[in-house]
């Protein structure tokens, strides 16, 4: 699509961010803003598909071809994620089809305040550094106290001393409840990439199905699920989903101890996947709804604290949010919600 000069000057002269699309998703306006907020060459993306550049394809989840006004893109700003406010509006083409669509990314009003929060997130990088470094050092003579314990077990075993066996099989539960304490914050504390791609939810909640078949089975539990005929993609990494899906439904294993239902279910509209996982179980007060996606808060005797705070962190890496609702005696359901990634 050939630009007019005077069009190209004048977006250049509008102090926020500007791309404009074709009716296939293909750039071919970008403004001066826009190459110093991204860190992007004009003749370098003009012509290309807006997924298929990087620092652009966190906004193709968000045209789905309507107007919008305060949708938040995760981008990358001076070699830092950022989410900034997007909008966009359809262009007028010569049918009832629009053109395509002139997408504005809205820098947040107050830079002190963002500033200050890439000091924190730095902080907090430094602080994950930290404990990394630490656990490793915990690990290490945690290893060495684990292979002792197996010596003297078998020592025990060899002499019959039954007193030592169970006081060696005690200890040695405690060592590996501590490292799953340690991996489980490791994961809280360190940031690492992950590859993203299309995700089809109704496969992957079906493979969490099978997976945890054997435990409902053993628990008394009934799981349902229910799903559309056709796939329910996101953008994001399979096996972090997979994760939260397999760590909220043990949650709800253990809110049903004399057994239950959890129902699985999953729908979208043209925006947002979501998935809602419902169980019987005892439910929660909302004391506990307050704080239960905080670090190391449990209401569990063996539990760390760190499951939920993990799943949450997961969610929002994929754009997402989760919520639950419960109320005492009457079971609880976690609802996710993520971004939806058009079919084309």
């Amino acid at each position: 699509m050939e630009i007019p000069t005077a069009l190209q000057v004048a977006l250049d002269a509008v102090p926020c961010a500007a791309v404009a699309v074709d009716a296939d998703r293909r750039i071919f306006l970008i403004n001066e803003h826009a190459e110093k907020l991204l860190g992007l060459r004009r003749q370098a993306v003009l012509g290309r598909l807006l997924p298929d550049v990087a620092a652009l394809a966190p906004l193709a989840p968000l045209l789905t071809g309507g107007a919008f006004t305060g949708e938040e893109a995760l981008l990358t700003v001076a070699g830092r994620p950022a989410a900034l406010p997007v909008d966009a509006a359809p262009l007028p083409g010569d049918g009832s089809s629009p053109a395509g669509t002139l997408i504005i990314i809205r820098e947040p009003r107050s830079l002190p305040d963002a500033g200050r929060r890439i000091e924190q997130l730095e902080s907090l990088a430094g602080i994950g550094e930290i404990a990394a470094g630490a656990i490793h050092e915990i690990r290490n003579p945690l290893t060495s106290i684990s292979g002792f314990i197996q010596l003297m077990r078998a020592r025990a075993l060899r002499q019959a001393d039954q007193t030592t066996q169970d006081y060696c099989t005690l200890i040695a539960e405690e060592i590996n409840h501590i490292d799953g304490i340690l991996s489980d914050f490791l994961t809280l504390a360190r940031t690492r990439e992950t590859k993203l791609g299309a995700v089809d939810i109704s496969r992957l909640i079906r493979d969490v199905q099978s997976l945890m078949y054997g435990e409902a089975l053993l628990a008394g539990i009934t799981v349902i699920v229910r799903l559309p005929g056709e796939p329910l993609l996101i953008h994001g990494n399979a096996d972090k989903i997979k994760e939260v899906l397999v760590n909220l439904s043990r949650n709800a294993f253990q809110a049903m101890a004399g057994g239950g239902t959890l129902t699985i279910t999953a729908d979208a509209d043209e925006r947002t996947v979501r998935i809602a996982l419902a169980d019987t179980g005892q439910g929660m007060p909302a004391a506990v709804l307050a704080e239960i996606f905080k670090p190391f808060y449990t209401t569990k005797e063996s539990g760390t604290g760190l499951g939920l705070a993990i799943c949450r962190r997961i969610v929002e890496e994929h754009r997402g949010e989760i919520t639950v609702s419960s109320e005492e005696g009457k079971g609880a359901t976690f609802i996710l919600a993520f971004p939806k990634l058009p079919e084309n």
